[in-house]
């Protein structure tokens, strides 16, 4: 059993190194925290390297572990300066970054894809996949965003669906390529002259929705394309909905019109 206890411990100092969001940009692992997200990790094929566990003793564990896995034990005090959630996790893992191209996207009888364009917030990106993993979305699109989609904060607020959905950072000119070629109905979310409401829309084919930033929205770059505009009509004093509530809005509506 190999416990770790000193903060000069020389697994302790990679951990708190890759715990930090601005340093593990840059790293080809990242630290996933807690059994679900764990768990939804290996079911969508991640590499797990090693395993730290919060104590000294084996705690039941219904994930299954390869023999190339190393196992870590963490005393509670060294355990809890990593995770956000110190109460409640008991387990964090290491593991490889997954990247994806366009071409990892896979197609369904009808496929949606999201385009997110200078997103900015992890914790609205995280939201935002928990959403688009429970509506079946093929692929989420990002756009001139320097965003870390294993940020620690997109991955908590996702709850593992960051692991389920191919996530693709491109630019502009690839990603209207990649549209046209593959023949989807594109819709810009923008309040416009020429918006129509989302609800009188019929979305047939395939479709791929974009939303712009938390405060700029769309950027006329992006809006320089061949797309409907779509907008969230507001009936009360504010003027836009959350970006994670605007996705949320819209993509219940295209899930519904396929049922």
């Amino acid at each position: 059993m190999k416990i770790i206890k000193s903060l000069q411990n020389s697994h302790f100092k990679k951990l708190k190194k890759l715990s930090n969001n601005k340093f593990n940009k840059k790293e080809r692992e990242f630290i996933i925290e807690g059994v679900k997200e764990i768990a939804l990790a290996v079911d969508s094929d991640i590499k797990i390297r090693k395993i730290y566990f919060r104590n000294e003793k084996p705690m039941e564990f219904d994930i299954s572990i390869s023999k190339e896995i190393e196992i870590f034990y963490l005393n509670k005090k060294l355990f809890d300066l990593l995770t956000y959630r110190n109460s409640s996790s008991k387990v964090i893992a290491v593991a490889d970054k997954k990247s994806y191209s366009l071409d990892d996207i896979y197609f369904k009888k009808k496929s949606i894809l999201l385009i997110l364009e200078n997103i900015e917030k992890p914790g609205n990106l995280g939201a935002i996949l928990r959403t688009a993993d429970g509506m079946s979305v093929s692929g989420i699109i990002i756009i001139d965003s320097k965003i870390n989609i294993y940020n620690s904060n997109v991955i908590r607020s996702s709850v593992g669906s960051v692991f389920n959905i191919p996530i693709i950072k491109t630019n502009k000119d690839r990603a209207i390529e990649f549209l046209v070629q593959n023949k989807f109905n594109l819709y810009n979310t923008i309040i416009s002259k020429n918006s129509q409401n989302y609800l009188d829309i019929d979305y047939s084919g395939n479709i791929a929705v974009a939303f712009g930033s938390e405060n700029q929205g769309l950027s006329k770059n992006w809006r320089l394309n061949e797309a409907k505009e779509i907008c969230i009509e507001m009936s009360g004093k504010n003027d836009s909905f959350n970006l994670s509530v605007s996705v949320g809005i819209v993509l219940s509506e295209i899930v519904r019109q396929t049922k």
